[in-house]
């Protein structure tokens, strides 16, 4: 199948969509899966191509894998440059998501507890294992997911191994075995085209010494513990102090003979180390195929080779749905947090660092093998010997690993007399080439470098492309950032007497912004203007946060702050005045102010100094209070539900009305009957007059606002004086009536 790019996915959830579409534009497409280590793939792509701008990191790749396990989703990390119109993406198993989420702590006792632990913390991913070992299983400290897999001392592949992870998207298994037997040969003169091998004893011991180094230095030796092997003595003392728990009921000593027994189970200590680099036809054919961990017979005559040996490694062709390479020979043994995991050598020490780790091997390497073969050679054929030659056999035309030692330099070849000698080279110009080289101190005048990376990979500087990744990054005291003109621009620093501070600066080398710490109060914020004056502060004070502007005398203008005791506030000050108010002002006059007074809150509009209107409050309620020129002319009080006033108008416009009609029910007002009261709530009033509004809601209705759940109901008493008008109007014509009468006119 063709790979299909997704922009994002759902944790847990393979898509069965087209996502962005189909990657049909690829010019080549590969997976490399190594057993216990990288699972990546890699692809070149048309930069004309239909989704190139959609190809960036933390996109998902979907692709298949191999003939047999269903389509995988990739991780996009890295997107090389365009050259020659096309582009290098590279993505990695979406297992490495893993290396994202941390486990803190905990522990286990067996090999499924342990996949359960790590499930808890890995989120829509499941970890499982078809193994029932049982052995003690223990995080100590915070670290990924995937690092448990193996590549640390006491991982899962450390405790439960010898093992093999497998992958399906979200899930990872750890398998007793991967792969199969199908009876695959691999025969000179059939299928194979290419055949290397190396016999290594670098690994043999005879015997196991454990020792455990306790806090004080004093060391505790375990009794030797035979490995089985015969016809060579080499004893290897091993470091269990990381292992051993000093507050057990068990002794140490037999702790360590524990420890150094099950150290013998997962490792050999009594065969060669026999890799194999061959490659062969791959058919497709179930019967003639060998997937990743798969076991395969190999026959090749001519050297008279017959051995087994299992596959470690392949790389599928994505587009062309086939294996361009197959490797067997010597597995690896762990699983790195990285994107390429690392070899281990079998005899590392557990508590041992990097450093010491290469010293051990080197000297096994040098003290352990049993001599050699010297040679005094003469490569010119003029009689006299010109180079030094250390091989692993006595003949130039069948050495394998050849040291060779001239008047050019010095250098080593794993690949025969010829070279290439790449593996490390010192020649007579003082260069040094190596494909890894292990120090304690390096001093040098120039380092040229293209990545620069701790052990595990966790800080990088990438010098090609100026990129810097750094985890627990530390500068003692100072640390500056520089412009290309070599002016400082920002600089984090930290004294005992000012605490830590980071400044941001102009090109003029003004501090511009500035964050402290301020060992009494707390952090600070400043922001400066181009000159170097304080225009705003942000500041965690004792009794609470104080946001503080200033004006160009840089004198304060508006402050917001949080107190304690007192609660929020917001203060905007007059020029020279110290009375915390928020007011609306131009150069002569207030126009608005907000401010306490006591306990009492203030709201006043001005106009031209001269008070207009208060809102306020007083022991009894809230009070709203209007002006003229002179005098107080309104007047609403909350506590009585007072209004007064000089007069009160209503709009009542033609403008405003319509279906205007005269008066039909004028005469239903003489129904309502009249009364005195008292207010419940005395401070409205005693001995009043009135009419009651659920009586007159029976009559005229109109008049009657209804009750709701803030207000009880209400009556419209100017609505009433149309009523009297229209009874009045009537009962002044029957009087002139009446008066006719009575005057006989």
């Amino acid at each position: 199948m063709l790979p299909i790019l997704y922009s994002s996915i759902t944790e847990g959830t393979v898509p069965s969509n087209y996502g962005e579409g189909v990657l049909s534009d690829c010019l080549s497409c590969s997976v490399k899966e190594a057993r216990n280590g990288e699972y990546e793939l890699t692809m070149e792509y048309s930069a004309e191509g239909i989704h190139a701008s959609a190809i960036v990191p933390n996109a998902v790749i979907k692709a298949k894998p191999n003939y047999t396990d269903a389509a995988q989703l990739f991780r996009i990390y890295k997107v090389g440059k365009t050259i020659n119109g096309h582009f290098t993406v590279n993505a990695q198993h979406i297992s490495y998501d893993l290396s994202g989420k941390v486990i803190t702590s905990g522990t286990a006792a067996s090999c499924t507890a342990a996949c359960l632990l790590l499930t808890g913390q890995a989120g829509n991913f499941t970890i499982t294992t078809d193994k029932t070992v049982s052995a003690d299983f223990s995080i100590k400290e915070p670290s990924s997911v995937r690092s448990w897999f193996g590549g640390k001392a006491g991982s899962i592949l450390d405790v439960y191994g010898p093992g093999e992870w497998t992958y399906d998207n979200f899930s990872a298994e750890f398998k007793a075995a991967r792969g199969q037997d199908r009876g695959v040969t691999i025969r000179y003169g059939k299928n194979l085209t290419e055949l290397s091998q190396t016999l290594d004893m670098t690994n043999l011991a005879s015997a196991i010494i454990p020792y455990y180094k306790a806090q004080d230095g004093t060391i505790t030796t375990g009794a030797s513990v035979s490995t089985g092997l015969v016809g060579i003595t080499k004893e290897l003392a091993v470091d269990f102090s990381s292992s051993v728990d000093p507050e057990s009921a068990t002794p140490i000593s037999t702790q360590l003979a524990t420890l150094a027994t099950n150290y013998i189970s997962a490792n050999n200590f009594t065969t060669f180390k026999d890799s194999i680099t061959l490659d062969f036809v791959q058919i497709g054919q179930l019967s003639e195929r060998v997937d990743l961990c798969d076991t395969v017979h190999i026959y090749f005559e001519p050297l008279g080779l017959t051995a087994t040996a299992k596959c470690i490694e392949t790389v599928w062709d994505v587009l062309g749905e086939r294996y361009t390479s197959t490797s067997f020979g010597d597995p690896r043994t762990n699983l790195a947090d990285t994107i390429i995991a690392t070899q281990k050598a079998i005899d590392e020490k557990p508590s041992t660092t990097v450093m010491q780790q290469a010293i051990d091997q080197a000297t096994e390497l040098i003290t352990g093998n049993l001599g050699g073969y010297v040679v005094l050679h003469d490569s010119n054929g003029d009689g006299e010997p010109d180079e030094i030659l250390i091989m692993d056999t006595a003949d130039i035309a069948t050495a394998t690993n050849v040291w060779r030692w001239n008047s050019g330099g010095l250098g080593f070849s794993p690949n025969g007399y010829a070279g290439p000698y790449n593996a490390v080279a010192i020649d007579m110009q003082g260069r040094i080439v190596a494909d890894a080289i292990t120090t304690g101190t390096l001093n040098a005048d120039l380092i040229k470098a293209g990545v620069i990376s701790d052990v595990q990979g966790n800080s990088t500087i990438d010098m090609t492309n100026g990129e810097a990744k750094m985890k627990n990054f530390k500068s003692i005291e100072d640390f500056e950032l520089i412009d290309a003109n070599n002016v400082k621009r920002a600089e984090l620093k930290f004294s005992n007497l000012n605490g830590a501070t980071f400044d941001v600066v102009n090109s003029s080398s003004n501090v511009i912004a500035q964050i402290q710490e301020d060992f009494v109060e707390g952090g600070q914020i400043y922001l400066y203007a181009i000159g170097g004056d304080e225009r705003a502060w942000l500041g965690a004070g004792q009794n609470g946060g104080i946001l503080r502007l200033k004006d160009f005398n840089a004198v304060k203008s508006v402050t917001l702050y949080n107190e304690t005791n007192g609660g929020g506030g917001i203060q905007l000050w007059d020029k020279g005045s110290s009375e915390s108010h928020v007011s609306i002002l131009d150069d002569n006059y207030y126009y608005a102010s907000m401010y306490m007074n006591g306990v009492n809150g203030c709201f006043t509009s001005y106009r031209q100094g001269a008070e207009m209107a208060t809102m306020r409050c007083n022991s009894g309620g809230g009070v709203i209070d209007v002006y003229d020129q002179n005098y107080l002319q309104i007047q609403l009080v909350g506590n009585g539900g007072v209004v007064r006033c000089v007069q009160l108008i209503q709009t009542s416009s033609r403008k405003v009305k319509e279906n205007i009609k005269p008066m039909e029910d004028y005469r239903k007002i003489l129904d309502l009957d009249a009364v005195s009261f008292d207010y419940k709530n005395k401070t409205s009033g005693t001995d009043k007059r009135g009419f009651i509004a659920e009586d007159v809601a029976k009559v005229l209705p109109n008049l009657v606002t209804a009750e709701t759940e803030d207000f009880p109901a209400s009556l419209d008493y100017i609505g009433m004086i149309p009523y009297l008008q229209a009874v009045i109007k009537e009962q002044e014509k029957r009087i002139e009536a009446l008066e006719k009468k009575i005057n006989g006119k």
